[in-house]
């Protein structure tokens, strides 16, 4: 069971915005680019370990696979994949996200993001969605020494927000997000996204949600 918390810790990509997929897509595209020809199931091992590391992990786990790929480059490419869906489209959010939003509002529950994208980029992606000013911080990747994940982006949001670590709830998607707020003290949901559940993420999380519907539910 879930204690009702004073904090609510958001991941983003897949567990708020819908953008795995899209982030996916692009990676794809960089690849392609300076490797023609190479089978995208041959770089899917190398993405799926990246989920929920922040941009220096990921470039550490590229290049011990493809030492010889342009990281920077592939990256840039990848991102101006994403932000050209964004402006035809805009940016998709997840089902149960604004009737979470709205339940914790309600209930005066703080919330923040911990997220492994760059803070600058996050708050871009966020204000895109129209939610960025529904949250008291969001801390980036590039604002912590040690990725999740490390427990370290969890306990500093926390800190931020002047909430204690076992009177938090952090949304998580992902292995290493999930391991993070275990290791912080915190109670974890995990609600799975491109990947599905787990044995190794459940033993990390307090609770499996198929969806933020099921999340809001639990709230009273």
């Amino acid at each position: 069971m879930i204690k009702q918390p004073e904090l609510v810790i958001f991941d983003m990509d897949g567990t708020m915005l819908d953008t795995e997929m899209l982030s996916i897509k692009g990676w794809e595209a960089a690849v392609a680019e300076q490797i023609p020809g190479i089978p995208w199931e041959e770089f899917s091992q190398v993405f799926y370990k990246m989920i929920g590391t922040n941009l220096a992990s990921c470039r550490r786990i590229t290049l011990e696979h493809m030492p010889t790929f342009d990281f920077e480059r592939g990256h840039a490419a990848s991102n101006a994949y994403m932000d050209n869906y964004f402006v035809t489209n805009g940016v998709p959010i997840k089902a149960g996200l604004l009737e979470l939003l709205g339940k914790l509002e309600a209930l005066g529950i703080k919330k923040c993001v911990a997220t492994s994208t760059a803070r600058d980029r996050a708050t871009h992606k966020l204000q895109l969605a129209n939610i960025a000013h529904r949250f008291e911080i969001i801390v980036g990747g590039d604002q912590v020494v040690n990725s999740k994940p490390n427990p370290e982006i969890f306990l500093k949001a926390a800190a931020a927000c002047g909430i204690e670590p076992e009177k938090c709830l952090v949304l998580e998607d992902s292995l290493a997000g999930v391991t993070g707020g275990h290791d912080a003290g915190m109670q974890v949901i995990l609600v799975p996204d491109l990947l599905a559940a787990t044995p190794e993420m459940l033993k990390f999380a307090n609770l499996e949600c198929k969806d933020l519907h099921q999340v809001a539910a639990l709230l009273t």
